[in-house]
């Protein structure tokens, strides 16, 4: 249901990606026709958000760091790799690779947080699927996007690709989300990718949705209930892509990222936006769970808490979710998180088989 208060405006599209939606829209084509199983996964790895000393943490986010674990570049990014290669993760979204500078974070560049997790994954054989982030601007006011950034997604390139056939990119994009706190913007990223061996079409949704709790003030200086704008951010950003755009209403789409709630309260949960659409959590669907007993958000503490999910995938209900699968970061009962850790989130995945039944 809708929630009171909250204007249901529609996603606004913008920037270097809508180009190449419409470039790909007119030639790139992926088929919707066959049915294509993928092991899709999300993780938040804290590239920018845990760092080594505080010391570090306040010359780059200008703070203190809550979780302190190995410098991203040196070795955690290529260990963080190494989970999604372990797991034989087909499509995984990561949130917090960096953001685009501000001006009170100046030491918060997306390029190099971003370039070792390529780099690490592309010799695992994953590829970066187009984000387009560079040079994009608010479609209504104009200013740049500078934090908001940080959503990569990645596929293994030996079974998926962005590309068609011939090469040409296929439809990908920012979405703009008005009611969420970033000062200069926050966006989500869809990409639609290609299985090679079918030419099967699926899209994935990378989403990171609004972290305060309830009667937090925001930089703005707005107060909000902050429930209600993930509701609304997830509604919106569904109800979009499965229903206005062109490039992927047509389309099996799978919903995954950090939602920063496992609520599932009416109105004011991510969870309840995707129901009101005709979405689920796969987690309450899968034929199979493994790790479920741990929550998803670790809080980079020995031992891993229990718990809430916080980090979700969702499909089209009546999808059949084969597994539900989250992979703890350790299960050491005591140690330094630093030696333990690669990130304060866990990776979860869920292999799905997507046909043109669930479009």
């Amino acid at each position: 249901m809708l929630v009171p208060g909250v204007v249901m405006t529609l996603v606004l599209l913008s920037g270097p990606g809508a180009v190449a939606a419409e470039q790909g829209g007119r030639g790139g084509q992926a088929s919707p026709a066959r049915a294509v199983e993928v092991r899709v996964g999300t993780y938040n790895v804290c590239g920018h958000g845990c760092l080594p000393t505080k010391a570090e943490c306040e010359r780059v986010i200008g703070r203190d760091c809550a979780t302190k674990l190995r410098p991203w570049a040196e070795s955690r990014a290529a260990a963080v790799a190494e989970d999604i290669d372990e797991a034989g993760v087909g499509v995984v979204a990561t949130q917090e690779i960096g953001n685009n500078a501000t001006p009170t974070q100046p030491g918060v560049d997306v390029e190099s947080f971003r370039a070792p997790l390529t780099a690490a994954l592309a010799e695992h054989d994953y590829a970066e699927a187009p984000a387009d982030y560079a040079g994009t601007r608010h479609p209504q006011h104009g200013y740049p996007l500078k934090s908001g950034a940080g959503r990569f997604t990645y596929y293994d390139a030996t079974r998926y690709s962005h590309l068609d056939r011939r090469g040409r990119e296929l439809p990908h994009d920012l979405l703009w989300l008005p009611d969420s706190t970033e000062i200069y913007g926050k966006t989500m990223t869809w990409n639609v990718l290609r299985e090679r061996k079918s030419g099967a079409g699926f899209v994935v949704v990378n989403m990171h949705l609004e972290y305060r709790k309830n009667g937090a003030t925001d930089p703005n200086g707005w107060t909000k209930n902050w429930d209600e704008v993930r509701y609304a951010d997830a509604r919106r950003t569904a109800e979009e892509l499965t229903r206005h755009n062109r490039h992927t209403r047509h389309l099996p789409i799978v919903f995954v990222g950090d939602m920063n709630s496992g609520s599932a309260a009416e109105g004011a949960s991510a969870i309840d936006a995707f129901a009101d659409v005709g979405f689920v959590d796969t987690l309450s669907t899968a034929d199979r769970r493994s790790g479920d007993e741990y929550a998803s958000f670790n809080g980079g503490k020995i031992p891993l808490r229990a718990g809430e999910k916080i980090d979700h995938l969702f499909v089209r209900q009546g999808t059949q979710v084969r597994e539900w699968v989250q992979i703890p970061q350790t299960t050491e009962t005591s140690g330094a998180p630093a030696d333990l850790l690669r990130s304060d989130h866990n990776l979860s995945y869920a292999t799905v088989r997507l046909t043109k039944e669930d479009r």
